[in-house]
């Protein structure tokens, strides 16, 4: 018998040192959140220090219209200003979209139109696989996961993950967010009870006191459509030349007003 419990005793030693402890979840300055609603404020704090981003990316897009990887020039300001570019092999643009959040301008090379009107999230989807209205288009390329106005909160820790698990919900409707522990940014968020899209974000990267996901995905199966942005030379937090938000039309190339439906507006 005593032989036997050494035995096991061994066995057991050797199989604690086959199973090596996490480290300890890095909290950051202020320690664990005590609930929903302070962890709600940290990421709030965490989103507002990236207000603007420039630089190139890679769009990878899997749709019932097509798959394939385009590669894009971005410059993003907070709240609603974009400048994006789509570019051919060669660098050149095939397509130049600008707005200021309320209006937008949308140069397409193939059709060598103009496309100007609303800052619609219809409008939005001549350049962008996901209809999306500019303040959000905006947020996400920040790094900012929108969120659902919560009636009540749940908040949890899982340290796999290295993450807090904070659940939202207003009436049916249920947010849950992955939310990293050190930085308080979101890098994961799936809805159930309402059709819209999956997100997660990571490559968490460091720009001076702010902190971006380099590689975000979206997945709205409703749409059957998935969308991966990475970026890869950029900077953040660097004002872009105001004159890229400008939405004049090359010179010479005609111009279609369209409504805020996408449709254009007769002569």
């Amino acid at each position: 018998m005593t032989l036997l419990r050494v035995a096991l005793s061994v066995l057991f030693g050797l199989g604690l040192l086959g199973c090596p402890r996490l480290p300890p979840l890095d909290y950051g300055k202020d320690g664990p959140a005590k609930d929903g609603a302070e962890l709600l404020k940290r990421i709030v704090v965490a989103e507002s220090q990236v207000i603007s981003v420039k630089g190139d990316a890679k769009l990878i897009v899997d749709s019932p219209q097509g798959k394939g990887a385009v590669s894009l020039f971005v410059a993003v300001m907070h709240p609603a200003q974009l400048h994006i570019e789509s570019l051919d092999f060669f660098g050149r643009p095939e397509g130049i979209l600008v707005t200021d959040g309320e209006r937008f301008g949308l140069y397409d090379a193939r059709q060598h139109k103009y496309f100007r009107g609303p800052a619609s999230a219809e409008n939005m989807a001549r350049f962008v696989p996901i209809s999306l209205p500019p303040r959000e288009l905006a947020s996400l390329l920040m790094g900012r996961v929108p969120r659902i106005p919560e009636e009540s909160s749940e908040l949890s820790v899982d340290e796999p993950s290295r993450s807090y698990v904070l659940a939202l919900k207003r009436g049916a409707v249920t947010q849950r967010l992955n939310v990293s522990t050190g930085t308080h940014r979101v890098t994961r968020s799936r809805v159930e009870g309402i059709a819209t899209y999956a997100i997660d974000a990571d490559e968490l990267t460091d720009f001076g006191p702010a902190t971006l996901p380099k590689h975000l995905t979206l997945d709205a199966p409703s749409a059957k459509t998935k969308v991966e942005l990475l970026y890869k030379d950029i900077t953040v937090n660097e004002t872009p030349e105001l004159t890229l938000f400008e939405l004049e039309p090359p010179e010479g190339i005609p111009v279609v007003e369209v409504q805020a439906n996408g449709q254009a507006v007769s002569p």
